[in-house]
């Protein structure tokens, strides 16, 4: 009897760990005969499930332990951008999704809380990014040039648009600190938050939600917030440069050296670079060098174009060292110097001291020059 009681818990708690979800389908579209489910089940592994449409309705089920964002799509592999393409919050029940005619973007779901949590933001941010597109199309007409001054004001008329975004999200997350998909929208917008006021967020958080991929992947930003951050050892670097030459870190000990992660893609970022090269010109003969860590792995004609360009090559470049096939696997990158400083954004200016400790770190253009200016002259007086 107690051998029985004892297995019956265990095959308890299996099935609260791993649990199946099934997603009923319906729709209207007559043309299509197949349609497919990416999702990451209940061990972790990607799954890209597909069924065969039979009078308009179809069936999916799977093991899932939480959770979970899933594509349905009329094609494998579809891209996020593409119409016949939705996003489902799948959850370990019974779940029902309508769709109408050619009309993805437009799915009924029921049977899963947090997909009607998910779709309740995603409609409000919608219907603020829609109108920002009418304003983005108007400045787009006037003006076909892509330089610094239309980057410029195109950031300036998006801001009050980003900050009602930015209240949707925040106020989800106050509402609903118990929501995975609280979790969920933390983690987008993860890369824009300081260490500390993530981790405030993030506290507030019940053990579940924390353990959840959504919260691990929130804890890994954590962990990559502490990196390249003042106070510590600046991580190795052993790059080839632009000119094929080997550079080492190591080989700069006793000067400052500025790291400038940038990209010739980045308009804030080649703003930025008469300042640095007015930088360089003053304090080079007092032990300063500029290292250019650029995010242009993928396009090296654009990357020596932009040094050529900007008048720049007085100081060494190299490339950042992604790995798009790893990203993609989601695995970590020794090579990649951005995940080695924990790079979210661009530019971001790093400035280690004679020993190899970083002590200074400046997000952003040019908001942060005199932050810079004043701690150069601090060091370097």
């Amino acid at each position: 009897m107690k051998k029985a009681l004892l297995l019956f818990f265990i095959l308890g708690n299996v099935v609260v760990c791993h649990a199946q979800f099934v997603l009923d389908g319906k729709m209207t579209a007559r043309n299509i005969n197949k349609i497919y489910l990416s999702y990451t089940d209940s061990k972790g592994a990607r799954k890209s499930d597909s069924s065969l449409v039979r009078n308009g309705s179809f069936r999916f089920s799977g093991d899932i332990k939480e959770p979970t964002i899933s594509m349905l799509s009329t094609a494998l592999n579809a891209r996020m951008d593409q119409a016949n393409m939705a996003t489902i919050v799948l959850e370990p029940a019974a779940m029902k999704v309508t769709i109408g005619q050619d009309d993805f973007k437009n799915v009924m779901v029921t049977g899963s809380r947090s997909h009607a949590e998910y779709a309740s933001v995603n409609d409000q941010m919608q219907k603020i990014r829609a109108r920002w597109q009418v304003v983005m199309d108007t400045l787009s007409a006037v003006n076909k040039r892509s330089n610094f001054a239309f980057q410029e004001l195109k950031n300036w008329v998006l801001k009050p648009y980003n900050a009602e975004i930015d209240e949707v999200q925040n106020s989800f997350l106050k509402a609903h600190p118990t929501s995975y998909m609280a979790a969920y929208f933390l983690r987008v917008k993860a890369g824009e938050l300081s260490a500390d006021s993530l981790n405030k967020i993030f506290a507030r958080f019940p053990l579940k939600v924390q353990q959840s991929s959504f919260g691990k992947a929130i804890a890994e930003e954590l962990e990559r917030k502490k990196k390249g951050v003042p106070g510590v050892v600046a991580p190795a670097i052993a790059k080839t440069d632009i000119d094929g030459k080997l550079l080492r870190l190591s080989d700069y000990k006793g000067k400052y050296v500025l790291l400038d992660f940038w990209a010739s893609w980045c308009l804030p970022c080649r703003k930025g670079n008469p300042h640095l090269k007015e930088l360089y010109a003053h304090y080079k003969s007092k032990g300063f060098e500029i290292i250019g860590v650029s995010d242009d792995d993928r396009k090296h004609d654009a990357w020596r174009k932009a040094v050529a360009d900007d008048g720049i090559g007085m100081w060494k470049h190299v490339l950042r060292g992604l790995d798009m096939e790893k990203r993609m696997r989601n695995e970590s990158n020794p090579d990649d110097l951005s995940e080695a400083y924990g790079i979210r954004t661009l530019p971001t200016k790093i400035l280690i001291d004679r020993n190899g400790v970083i002590v200074g770190r400046y997000n952003g253009g040019s908001e942060d020059d005199a932050a810079l200016d004043a701690k150069l002259a601090e060091v370097m007086p």
